[in-house]
């Protein structure tokens, strides 16, 4: 047997067949690095990266037998999978969006695709990680990538000072759950989520392990924009190129709450009365705020940015409960959030492309005699985020609601109601301009098809799920009771 066999034999060979998701975006994203690099075809780098993003879709979707694969450090199974697939899915719909919306700006650059490649491939490694070593690889990939494209806008001063800011807080949010790791590590000796969970309980509790757990938690509300870690996300919302502003809402929140869910339950489940206060109170302080000064803007684009802390304190309130009716709660709330969060912020970068279109809440005076169409789709995403049947934004909130009374949260039941109804004051003043104004302008909306079909499918996709949630309902279910067996295997 050679010397190489024999290393082979030794430490054995990853199973690369359930990384084949992960494998597709990552040489799809090499070769769209190629292409841009040498042809600059900007319809063929599109095409192939949504191509490439379809392919990884099916393995993800379709995938019967997942593995513990890289020696433990990496793990494919029905929860990561579900998560891959969501991902890849909102990645999709923001790359079919793209290419029109920076031609009108006259900032086309091909980095965008594969720099989004990188990222959803960071986000898919988050969801994957057994191990912190593991997920701070992934966040870290996500993160950094997600910084340039914030910041792409290079002549635009807002575009520059929100990708500083996130730049400089999102660093430091790194930083702390580094050094939430290393005490982690110090306290068991293991990056393993498996044994930390064996090793840290609440019979022995020390500062160490307190200290961990709280800059772990410190850090990832600073990621999942949580109040007060929050001050990165209004101006790098409203600085960013609008379809990015739908990936960093959206897909990256996804896969933060997604992989808050794992750490928490799978590395310190015996811990719950730490982490279940620290979240509630995080919740509540970003309902209250998000909620509170969404009501004071103007700019539209601006108010989404609030509205999306707001929407994570709803759905990190349900870890102040940690019940699997709780964990179903947020995994569904996660989920049906893609649809709200795409529509909203693709609405808006369909829109920017028309003639002096600035987001301004006055632009949206009389929209629905102009096109009726389009405030249909933009009535629909309102009711949703503010949680109206028969949109499934209603049974996202409910789902929160029930896990908090069950478990006698009340008081934190209580501020999700009443931030709820405090929302209906500027979800439904864009509901009224453009229904009850007139209109300022007579000019048509001339949208791509890419754009058409996504306001088409968000839209379809919230009433469908809010008039029949049960196949949601029940993936989510599945997940959350998933986390909780594996709990000390």
């Amino acid at each position: 047997m050679s010397v190489l066999q024999e290393l082979v034999a030794g430490i054995g060979i990853p199973n690369f067949k359930v990384l084949i998701p992960e494998i597709i975006i990552l040489l799809t994203a090499l070769v769209v690095f190629t292409i841009e690099l040498l042809t600059k075809a900007r319809f063929l780098i599109t095409v192939i990266t949504a191509l490439g993003l379809f392919l990884a879709a099916i393995p993800a979707l379709t995938m019967e037998q997942g593995d513990i694969t890289f020696y433990g450090l990496y793990s494919v199974d029905t929860f990561s999978l579900t998560f891959k697939f969501f991902l890849i899915l909102s990645t999709f719909f923001v790359v079919i969006v793209l290419r029109p919306y920076l031609e009108s700006k006259r900032t086309y650059y091909g980095e965008y695709y594969y720099l989004i490649l990188f990222a959803l491939l960071g986000m898919m490694i988050m969801v994957s990680a057994p191990n912190l070593v593991t997920f701070y690889i992934g966040i870290e990939l996500a993160s950094i990538t997600i910084y340039i494209l914030a910041g792409m806008f290079k002549k635009d001063y807002l575009s520059k000072e929100g990708a500083f800011k996130y730049l400089i807080l999102g660093g430091t949010g790194t930083a702390i759950i580094s050094y939430g790791i290393a005490l982690i590590y110090g306290r068991t000796g293991s990056f393993d989520f498996v044994t930390v969970a064996d090793s840290i309980t609440q019979s022995n509790l020390d500062v160490g392990g307190v200290a961990g757990i709280v800059l772990l938690i410190i850090g990832l509300a600073l990621k999942a924009s949580s109040v007060p870690f929050h001050f990165w996300t209004p101006d790098a919302y409203q600085g960013a190129p609008t379809p990015i502003t739908a990936f960093m809402a959206v897909a990256a929140k996804i896969a933060t709450f997604a992989v808050i869910l794992r750490i928490m339950v799978e590395a310190f489940p015996f811990a719950y009365e730490i982490w279940n206060l620290g979240w509630a109170l995080l919740a509540a302080a970003s309902m209250i705020f998000g909620n509170f000064v969404a009501l004071k803007q103007d700019n539209v684009k601006r108010m989404l940015a609030y509205s999306s802390i707001a929407h994570s304190g709803y759905i990190l309130a349900a870890l102040a409960a940690p019940t699997d009716v709780a964990f179903t709660a947020l995994i569904f709330y996660s989920l049906v959030y893609i649809f709200m969060g795409l529509g909203g912020f693709i609405f808006l970068s369909a829109l920017e492309r028309q003639y002096s279109w600035s987001n301004h809440i006055d632009d949206f005076r009389g929209l629905a005699k102009r096109s009726p169409m389009l405030a249909l789709f933009m009535l629909i995403f309102m009711f949703s985020m503010l949680g109206i049947p028969p949109t499934v934004g209603f049974f996202g909130k409910l789902g929160i609601f029930l896990a908090l009374i069950g478990s006698d949260i009340w008081w934190l039941a209580v501020v999700l109601v009443v931030m709820s109804i405090v929302s209906a004051g500027y979800y439904l003043r864009v509901v009224i301009y453009m229904y009850m104004h007139e209109p300022i302008s007579s000019a048509r909306f001339n949208l791509s098809l890419g754009e058409s079909f996504t306001l088409a499918f968000m839209a379809t996709a919230i009433l469908i799920l809010g008039i029949y949630p049960t196949v949601f309902l029940d993936i989510s279910q599945l997940l959350g009771n998933f986390l909780i067996q594996g709990v000390g295997r």
